[in-house]
């Protein structure tokens, strides 16, 4: 019991410190360079300067701005709990005693998820991939899925092209009274065109849009993990949890929070950095192809040779070819992605919002 007791008043001391490293300067209004866990005489300036210029001073400025409030909500908890194993020890009643500590643990683990959350945002943004691969995990999974977006649309603006030049030469149909075989030869000459040209790319303009809109909703959905975990879920988490009958509630948000802020961009980097180079080849040779082959008649006269190396057929089947590669870096990994992010947010959640009984048990004791 004593040593219980001895860890709750070190938690509890260690508040103000914690308060004291994150505050904001007075009267300067800017985080400095050396903030949060980037001291100057810190090695992880060397190691991750990105992080330090850009994500560390993002979530220092939001975290420190709302780190009152959240210290606030703990010693509230603190305070809950302490009346809580006071009551039971006066009581003699043991089970009110073990209930008010198991409070004192959790906010104890409010506090400690308070003080060093701006340290596992350096440990895995900033170190860690710093020591492995290189890369800023948010600019790495932003620019690549950018890159593909802008891709994919160079390929349909190098398509529509020749398809509207093709579908117009489709539509023209001649009647000569005189000369009727003539113009049924002629009409049905350009029915290969439809087979070869026409019909495939429709086929492939439709899985690239649909593509095109997937990435649109991957890109916005890092850029609102970036800018809303913290101050939507991450503080009102925090400040929930403090409080008995939304303690669910508030894990439910930290686990959010978590899941979004850190494994979803990390997985994102990781898979675009494995699969969009593919992709982004093969679009950029297919859209340098189209623009020379698609020019004026050239989409017809192109459009009609199958198999010829100036054959606008070959070149979609190349791109259907590494619609795999496509699909599997827009839609399978992502899938997962979100499958992964979705196991981190119960997981969070469970183990934040039900490791305590819940508000109900109090009232059974």
């Amino acid at each position: 019991m004593k040593d219980r007791i001895i860890i709750i008043i070190l938690l509890l001391a260690l508040a103000p410190f914690v308060q004291a490293r994150f505050a904001i300067p007075p009267n300067t209004g800017q985080v400095p360079q050396s903030v949060g866990y980037c001291p100057n005489q810190f090695s992880i300036n060397a190691i991750a300067p990105w992080y330090c210029s850009q994500i560390n001073l993002a979530a220092y400025n939001t975290f420190t701005s709302w780190e009152p409030v959240m210290m606030l909500a703990v010693l509230f908890s603190f305070l809950i709990a302490a009346v809580i194993f006071m009551a039971g020890v006066a009581a003699r009643n043991k089970k009110l005693t073990a209930y008010g500590m198991g409070e004192l643990y959790e906010a104890g683990a409010s506090l400690i998820f308070v003080s060093f959350f701006m340290l596992i945002a350096a440990l895995i943004f900033g170190i860690i991939p710093g020591l492995y691969v290189g890369v800023d995990p948010y600019n790495t999974s932003l620019t690549y899925i950018y890159n593909t977006i802008e891709a994919t649309q160079n390929v349909l603006n190098a398509l529509y092209g020749p398809y509207m030049v093709a579908s117009f030469a489709t539509s023209i149909t001649i009647n000569i009274n005189s000369l009727a075989t003539a113009s049924t030869i002629f009409n049905y000459a350009l029915i290969p065109l439809e087979i070869w040209f026409i019909w495939p790319a429709q086929a492939l303009a439709s899985l690239l849009v649909e593509g095109l809109m997937t990435l649109y909703m991957e890109f916005y959905l890092i850029m609102f993990a970036m800018y809303a975990s913290i101050p939507v879920f991450l503080i009102p988490g925090i400040f929930l949890r403090s409080i008995l009958p939304t303690r669910t509630l508030g894990g439910l948000l930290i686990g959010i929070a978590v899941g979004f802020y850190f494994v979803l961009p990390t997985l994102f980097s990781i898979a675009f950095f494995f699969t969009s180079q593919n992709t982004m080849q093969s679009f950029v040779a297919a859209t340098a192809q189209l623009n020379n082959l698609g020019q004026g008649s050239g989409a017809v006269t192109n459009g009609l040779n199958q198999n010829g190396p100036n054959s606008i057929p070959q070149v979609i089947k190349t791109l259907q070819a590494n619609m795999g590669s496509f699909w599997i870096s827009v839609l399978f990994y992502p899938a997962l992605i979100l499958a992964l992010t979705y196991f981190t947010i119960t997981t969070v959640a469970d183990l934040l919002g039900g490791m305590a009984p819940s508000g109900g048990a109090l009232l059974k004791v």
